[in-house]
């Protein structure tokens, strides 16, 4: 590999990152040549963040957790607005031969496993300050994962290697994707600076014309393949400057995905193109003089700041059908920075991406049928039904927009996948056509009253799942999370027999019934989940169709059998009290020696409530979830906010109500302390049993 290359990386890292890399872990006695490699490498995973997120050095560096207990994974990026969430295994060299071995990827799978089975308490500290992020962003149905592998050597996978990374895809697809840098990846982005890499590309414009003042700027159609070819070189780094990158799978995008693909001759008349800022654009020889004809342009320093999902999109449909796709039409303007005034760059940004954009739903206003419901609501309900985007949603009991309309007749029809596509993603709700959701949810007219009445199951079914969320741990809590929607499924398939559109039904008596409903829909589901996907992580299972379908139709007949609700693990409830065994965890390390004196002890969260509670409150004071051990079995951790011995329980208990939020509830302490490496004060007792009883 190349040494000059190499050299120019490290001294970028060190450059930009020397301030913000954390090497607090690492032995203040280790010799300077351990120290170096360790920053280097975790440097690396942060100008990968750097570079993937969109982020400065700073916030990139708090990215990094790599360390003890990190399973794996070097740094954790998050964009909560796309949202998507970048896992980064980073491998420095001092000669740029780096490579990652299948141990290596192996342990980041193991890692990213963990990360989707939620057990976020296996993690490192520095991980735990992510954690709550992580969640929230794995909360949301749309999305995305790129597992990124960042070498400082060449972008080559050995075989091995890659089956490891694509069986984590393949796994997790459409969600997740790999992605690999290599050294040439990251001198580019030295060269050309993290954050602001610029591109030079080649244009040529049919139709050509152009606009010489006050501005230059030059405008007309180009080939799509030859916009796919610019994204293929670059991909996202042609968004550099833009508001947003790709957006990934959405209604839109796939929508002009279609559209190129089956349709490419009307491509031009269906989107509005893209916009491209170059710090200059020059005009070639050829063509010069042909009025109206195409023109040949070199573009230095460009950017796509408007049109992103129209790259993306045009780029998957080309794949998809060169031949038809490739020879579709875009529509391009060229805007050259060279004499424009300071600033002007950030305009043009911000005003082609805040105009008021339509969105899918807004041609369901066009839909007579919505006026009509409007209309049914307000005589036969004497409520308010708001399917305009942009008028004010009414109050609860005043009524419901169209977005809640469609989420609970989702959740109402027979077909559990339409719930899947609305916790997906609620664009998915507004698919047009004989097989799209739309169609199948107000294709036949519903009524007001099937409408409001599904609402009102819907929101039912939701705040008792809401009441009930700090009575379940684990596996049990992630199913309630991400199978939400399809619970409420079936609590309406058990109260299918009710007559919706009939006025004079006793809705209030179902009503009633839907918190019991809601239990045993709960217990059920979570028990098949269990039994047939027993090391699936609920975030994956819960976006499959056919693993979807399989889990609805034997909780259905469960429930439909009259068997009493299973008893679920006691670990998927929080414990009233430490039971004998677990109480005894303290006194089963300290008769066994095992942990010696002076070991640092760390607090981690084990359940959402404690992480929203807990990680902004050690946050302001760090020292809040550090402890050392001491051998003592009544008291063994001295915690250094305050400087006093606790029991594990009492001291989690003790932060539990300094913090802000909600009363605290009685937990197990033990599997809230971890010694770094070793695991939970719990899990090293089990450890210590087993062993003994060996």
């Amino acid at each position: 590999m190349n040494p000059l290359q190499v050299r120019h990386v490290r001294e970028a890292l060190v450059r930009q990152f020397e301030e913000h890399i954390d090497l607090s872990d690492v032995d203040a006695k280790a010799p300077a040549r351990h120290r170096e490699q360790a920053f280097l490498s975790r440097a690396l995973a942060a100008m990968a963040v750097q570079h993937l997120a969109g982020i400065g050095p700073a916030e990139a560096a708090t990215a990094v957790i790599d360390g003890f207990d990190d399973w794996g994974i070097d740094a954790v990026a998050v964009s909560e607005d796309l949202p998507h969430v970048w896992l980064v295994q980073a491998k420095w060299s001092d000669t740029g031969n780096a490579s990652l071995d299948q141990a290596s990827a192996l342990k980041f799978k193991q890692g990213f496993d963990l990360l989707l089975r939620e057990e976020y308490a296996r993690f490192n500290k520095r991980f735990q300050a992510l954690a709550d992020t992580v969640d929230r962003a794995f909360g949301e149905g749309d999305i995305k994962i790129t597992l990124v592998v960042a070498l400082l050597g060449r972008p080559v996978l050995a075989d091995a290697v890659g089956f490891v990374l694509d069986q984590a895809r393949q796994e997790t697809e459409p969600m997740t994707d790999v992605k690999i840098l290599g050294l040439k990846d990251f001198h580019d982005l030295v060269r050309a600076g993290v954050g602001e890499a610029k591109i030079d590309l080649t244009a040529r414009l049919d139709g050509c014309a152009s606009i010489p003042e006050p501005f230059k700027a030059y405008y007309g159609t180009m080939y799509a393949g030859e916009v796919a070819g610019w994204y293929d070189e670059h991909g996202d780094r042609l968004f550099a400057k833009n508001i947003r990158t790709s957006l990934g799978l959405t209604t839109v995008n796939r929508g002009i995905t279609e559209t190129l693909t089956r349709r490419p001759d009307h491509f031009w008349y269906f989107n509005n193109g893209i916009t491209v800022l170059c710090d200059s654009v020059r005009r070639t020889a050829k063509f010069a003089n042909a009025a109206g004809g195409p023109g040949d342009f070199v573009l230095t320093g460009a950017t796509v700041v408007n049109g992103a999902q129209t790259v993306a999109a045009v780029h998957a449909g080309v794949r998809q059908a060169p031949d038809v796709a490739g020879v579709g039409r875009v529509w391009v303007r060229l805007i050259s920075l060279e004499d424009c005034p300071e600033g002007f760059a950030t305009e043009v940004t911000q005003a082609t991406n805040t105009q008021n954009q339509v969105q899918a739903r807004d041609y369901a206003a066009l839909d007579e049928r919505q006026a009509r419901l409007r209309d049914d609501f307000a005589l036969s309900l004497h409520k308010t039904y708001v399917y305009k985007r942009g008028d004010v949603d009414p109050s609860s009991d005043a009524g419901c927009s169209i977005v809640e309309a469609a989420t609970a007749l989702s959740c109402a029809h027979r077909n559990p996948e339409l719930a899947m596509r609305a916790k997906q993603n609620q664009e998915l709700l507004w698919e047009f056509g004989a097989h799209g959701s739309y169609h199948q949810l107000f294709g036949a007219q519903p009524s007001a009253y099937r409408v409001w009445r599904s609402v009102l199951v819907l929101r039912a079914a939701l705040a008792h799942l809401k009441v009930g969320e700090n009575l379940r741990e684990g596996r049990a809590a992630q199913v309630a999370e991400h199978g939400d929607l399809l619970i409420v499924h079936l609590v309406m398939q058990m109260i299918g027999s009710e007559p919706m559109d009939e006025q004079h039904q006793d809705w209030d008596r179902v009503i009633r019934q839907v918190p019991a409903l809601t239990d045993a829909a709960l217990d059920w589901l979570i028990h098949h989940f269990d039994a047939e996907y027993p090391t699936n992580s609920a975030l994956v299972t819960f976006k499959h169709p056919q693993k979807c379908r399989q889990l609805v139709s034997l909780t259905l007949e469960s429930i439909r059998s009259g068997r009493s609700r299973p008893d679920l693990p006691a670990e998927y409830r929080p414990a009233p009290k430490e039971t004998e065994r677990k109480a005894a965890a303290v006194v089963v390390i300290v008769n066994s020696g095992r942990v010696p004196d002076g070991s640092p002890v760390e607090f981690r969260p084990v359940t959402g409530a404690e992480r929203k509670a807990l990680l902004p409150w050690i946050a302001e004071d760090p020292r809040r979830g550090q402890a050392t051990w001491v051998n003592d079995r009544r008291h063994p951790l001295l915690w250094a906010a305050d400087r006093k011995q606790y029991s594990p329980t009492g001291l989690t208990m003790q932060m539990l109500k300094a913090a802000p939020g909600e009363p605290p509830r009685a937990v197990q302490g033990t599997t809230r302390w971890f010694i770094p490496s070793l695991g939970s004060l719990a899990g090293i007792a089990d450890e210590i049993r087993s062993t003994e009883s060996e």
